[in-house]
């Protein structure tokens, strides 16, 4: 099969990657082509499966940090984003709507002002500023 890392993978039943949207489509490209690779050797139906037939997670704010393309202009960077990766038809996206950081605060005064910021965060994120 190879490496004891490929058979790490074809044991993993699922494969997270957190902050994924600063990074290059062609990364997940490359992950995509590697798992492919990797899960042929036990069926070969595996080739034709996005990642493999693996599920990854891919975590992270779209409304944060890009990948940074040096002297790229906005729509340079924005066609290296998964959006525009072949891979991006075959992703189902979930929202996270409940911020489980500030659950877990303290004394209620630095709650409340911690909640105020998040949604100040939030509504700067969704461009609702004014």
């Amino acid at each position: 099969m190879g490496t004891e890392l490929a058979e790490l993978v074809v044991l993993a039943k699922l494969i997270i990657w957190d902050e994924a949207p600063m990074m290059s489509k062609y990364c997940f490209e490359a992950l995509d082509r590697t798992l492919r690779d990797i899960m042929k050797v036990n069926d070969r139906a595996n080739f034709d499966k996005p990642f493999g037939g693996k599920t990854i997670v891919f975590g992270g704010d779209f409304r944060q940090i890009l990948s940074v393309i040096p002297k790229g202009s906005r729509q340079d960077v924005v066609n290296t984003t998964i959006n525009a990766s072949y891979i991006w038809r075959n992703c189902e996206v979930l929202r996270l709507t409940k911020n489980m950081r500030l659950q877990s605060m303290g004394s209620s005064g630095e709650s409340v002002q911690l909640t105020k910021f998040a949604e100040w965060i939030a509504k700067t994120g969704d461009n609702h500023w004014r």
